[in-house]
């Protein structure tokens, strides 16, 4: 399947209207990049997305084709050209300033390309993302048949014994993505933030987490009762 081709614009800076042609996603000390065909890279928290009119701190913006890309509008603002008048008008021999030159503020105006429909992924969706989250969740595993041996003379203890609904503390290690991927999902996809957790937590076995509830039981039942006394 060919991937399809994606342009960013430079909006500001050295290399100012050049376009970029989307390569890959990286990350990098928990910062991700857009790696561009070049071999050039930015932050993509310094890019805006296709159809994002605010470039407040952004120093490029996705565009659809570089024939529909954002323009400069240049002006002056507060310029006031030079005005001479003669002194005399009954005598106009001799013309004075009577408006010095102000030459203002150059002001850079921006104008947005024409809007783009927008598409199903973002900037780490593409195929080097590392995060496929715009696919439906997987269904959950199949719950495990149980292995308890009810002849054992323990089980059969804990069988007839009276339960109370307690309490316990559970601690446990897994690997989570960058925040900054997390963002990305957030604020490109509908219930983006949903599905990334979701995604996270069917990584985690079921094994996993009885470990640690077996630590967590163990832990609670090995701890000593401390009575405290009045005398």
């Amino acid at each position: 399947m060919n991937k399809e081709t994606r342009y960013f614009q430079w909006i500001i800076g050295d290399r100012k209207d050049q376009i970029c042609i989307f390569d890959h996603i990286e990350t990098d000390d928990g910062n991700v990049y857009i790696v561009f065909t070049d071999k050039s890279r930015i932050n993509e928290s310094l890019v805006a997305q296709l159809n994002q009119t605010d470039l407040t701190g952004k120093y490029m913006a996705e565009i659809d084709h570089p024939n529909n890309k954002w323009t400069h509008n240049e002006e002056w603002v507060g310029r006031q050209e030079e005005k001479w008048e003669w002194r005399d008008e009954t005598n106009p021999t001799e013309k004075v300033c009577v408006q010095p030159f102000v030459e203002g503020k150059k002001v850079v105006k921006l104008i947005p390309p024409n809007k783009t429909p927008p598409r199903s992924s973002s900037f780490g969706v593409i195929s080097n993302s590392q995060m496929p989250i715009y696919q439906d969740p997987l269904p959950p595993p199949p719950p495990s048949k149980s292995q308890v041996d009810k002849t054992d003379p323990v089980y059969i203890l804990m069988s007839k014994s009276k339960k109370q609904d307690i309490e316990i503390s559970m601690n446990i290690s897994i690997s989570l993505p960058p925040k900054n991927l997390y963002d990305i999902a957030k604020e490109s996809f509908d219930e983006g933030e949903k599905k990334f957790v979701e995604y996270i937590i069917q990584e985690i076995t079921v094994e996993e987490i009885k470990e640690s509830l077996r630590t967590a039981i163990t832990e609670m039942y090995e701890t000593p009762i401390i009575v405290n006394s009045t005398i």
